[in-house]
């Protein structure tokens, strides 16, 4: 791979693979992939308090998206709402039972798609992937 179509080839891996979740979870939940990823983060985060802000940053996403994702989730029952004791102005973004059954049904699905997509891709492979990655993310960010 030359070093000129390292970006676009980047960048066309990460489409297909945010079209295919996207495909898996819009017909396992009727949700996006996006909206998944904060139900799966809420669910495997229960013991914690969990509010907007967090989510906002976690997934670097603006005040207003992050709004409208988890307002589509409540409506769709999949997480509830309540004012924090401590600040009258946040709320605790909890998963409902059935968000839960939901993430975990999600996280199966996109587990089998996980392993299709490492196929015959051996494990030193992926981890070479994995630091190579993360050395392109540091050198964004410095």
């Amino acid at each position: 791979m030359a070093i000129e179509r390292l970006g676009i080839d980047i960048r066309i891996l990460s489409n297909l693979i945010y079209h295919k979740m996207n495909q898996i979870t819009t017909e396992t939940e009727n949700l996006t992939v996006h909206q998944c990823f904060i139900l799966q983060y809420l669910s495997q985060n229960t013991d914690k308090e969990i509010y907007q802000k967090d989510i906002e940053e976690l997934f670097s996403i603006k005040r207003s998206t992050a709004n409208q994702m988890l307002r589509t989730l409540e409506n769709r029952g999949y997480i509830s709402r309540e004012v924090s004791a401590q600040d009258s102005r946040k709320n605790i973004i909890t998963p409902t039972e059935e968000g839960i059954a939901s993430s975990e049904h999600l996280t199966q699905h996109m587990y089998q798609f996980m392993k299709k997509l490492h196929g015959d891709i051996s494990t030193e492979e992926l981890e070479q992937f994995e630091k190579t990655l993360k050395k392109l993310w540091h050198n964004i960010e410095s």
